[in-house]
């Protein structure tokens, strides 16, 4: 190993090849394996990415690439004897374009900076997630990130142009296209997002951009059921169009939690309704009438709403959105805990969410249960918080989770976390033999992969 240590110096220099406890005494609440390996390497170009590929490929030595370690299924644990490939370094934004509407950066940029970035010209990402200060471009492209906004902009895939990235055995492959027409051979790109790295690791990214709204409007909304939430849902996308951002289911027990800490202050709707949503809106130019209070008393009329609060200032809109995203919360009441992420046609997300609660009440009563997620776009998440004893059970609950979600036809285990470590022995619930073979031909085609226990 000390050959190979001395051939990364080589490579990225001697300040760049952390060993011992400088890895090992990193943490991340999610990934809580994420630096076993006590071996990081921190590249600073796609140059470098593509001779440690090379140099790892030659050797058989798995690379564990790491963004901003904020991935909910183990994607980022590592163990003795892989390397981990950090992007910190690589974060530099490298062209804002608002005339063809495009970002370029490469893969270690925050999805904070790439806001700001874009702020800064009036434009926007279409993606945004609650870890923005430590989410990168790179992890995102690569586990097909989704978010707030889908309901509008769509996940990572639809906002990608192009990308830039390094194949198993140390190739680059530049496919960084910026052009919102190319039909010139493969799109390529796609190989990339959503593979989780295991096809090669992405070094820049070519994102749209879109105007930033002048305001967005936000409201909590309170009904009495889910069935009812559905034909707001409808009426809001039929009234509103392409002005609505985004429509988040809340149910009681979760908006309980977050709104329940220390600082929160006065919760926005009180306890008592049968579930929340989350409702946002964007006025595109001065002067544009409101389009979701109008909404909201239409509604109202129609007997669809118990009771709203529609944000009058941003502190009253952080505090709306806080009860949304804020599931740390969860994590922070309990010794132990678990996410998940699964998608589901409409019809079915209350359903499962009133099968799955009977069964884990049943067979773990000593679990509180927590559901909410992106409605707009049929991705359900699900919090479970327990005792540490309960740890020992982690398989048992995963089982019990993906197996009832597999009785639902078009469901699949993951919305937009990805697979990981997590969820491997579970993929066949959500794609047939076929396409895993086909999945693992494509790994053994690019040359192996890159992290041996991803995906497949």
């Amino acid at each position: 190993m000390q050959i190979m240590i001395d051939q990364l110096e080589g490579i990225v220099g001697k300040a760049h090849v952390l060993q011992g406890a400088e890895v090992t005494d990193r943490h991340s609440p999610y990934s809580p394996d994420a630096y076993d390996a006590g071996l990081l390497v921190r590249p600073g170009s796609a140059e470098e990415v593509a001779a440690i590929c090379a140099l790892a490929h030659r050797s058989g030595v798995s690379l564990v690439p790491h963004g901003g370690v904020t991935g909910l299924v183990e994607g980022t644990a590592s163990e003795s004897g892989n390397i981990i490939l950090g992007f910190e370094r690589m974060n530099r934004i490298l062209r804002v374009d608002p005339e063809q509407m495009i970002l370029v950066a490469e893969a270690g940029a925050s999805l904070e900076s790439v806001i700001a970035a874009a702020a800064d010209v009036r434009m926007m990402p279409g993606v945004d997630i609650p870890s923005r200060g430590s989410a990168t471009l790179g992890g995102m492209t690569s586990t097909n990130a989704g978010g707030v906004r889908v309901l509008r902009y769509g996940m990572m895939r639809e906002n990608i142009l192009g990308l830039e990235a390094v194949l198993p055995d140390g190739t680059v492959l530049s496919s960084l296209n910026t052009l919102m027409k190319n039909n010139a051979g493969f799109d390529l790109k796609q190989l990339f997002i959503g593979s989780e790295g295991r096809l090669g690791l992405v070094t820049k990214v070519a994102i749209k951009l879109h105007p930033k709204p002048i305001q967005e409007e936000t409201a909590l909304v309170a009904t009495d059921s889910f069935e009812t939430l559905i034909r707001l849902l409808s009426r809001a996308r039929q009234e509103i169009g392409a002005d609505l951002l985004s429509f988040e289911a809340v149910w009681p027990e979760y908006y309980d939690i977050t709104t329940s800490q220390p600082g929160f202050g006065a919760r926005p709707l009180a306890l008592g309704s049968g579930i929340f949503a989350v409702i946002e809106t964007a006025q595109w130019s001065e002067g544009e009438e409101s389009r979701l209070e109008p909404f909201l008393e239409r509604a109202f009329e129609a007997g669809l709403l118990e009771d709203a609060a529609l944000a009058k200032s941003d502190s009253e809109r952080q505090a709306i959105w806080r009860a949304r995203e804020d599931s740390d919360a969860v994590l922070q009441a309990f010794p132990f805990s678990l996410s998940f992420d699964i998608g589901f046609e409409l019809k079915d997300m209350s359903p499962f969410a009133e099968e799955l609660r009977a069964k884990l009440t049943e067979a773990h009563p000593e679990l509180e249960q927590f559901f909410f997620g992106h409605m707009g776009d049929g991705n359900l998440h699900i919090m479970v918080g327990g005792p540490e004893g309960k740890r020992d059970e982690r398989h048992k609950i995963e089982a019990l989770i993906y197996e009832t979600a597999g009785q639902y036809r078009g469901s699949t285990i993951s919305a937009e976390h990805g697979i990981g470590f997590e969820k491997k022995a579970f993929l066949g619930t959500s794609r047939s033999e076929a396409e895993i073979a086909l999945m693992q031909k494509l790994i053994l085609t690019l040359g192996g992969g890159i992290n041996d226990g991803k995906v497949v």
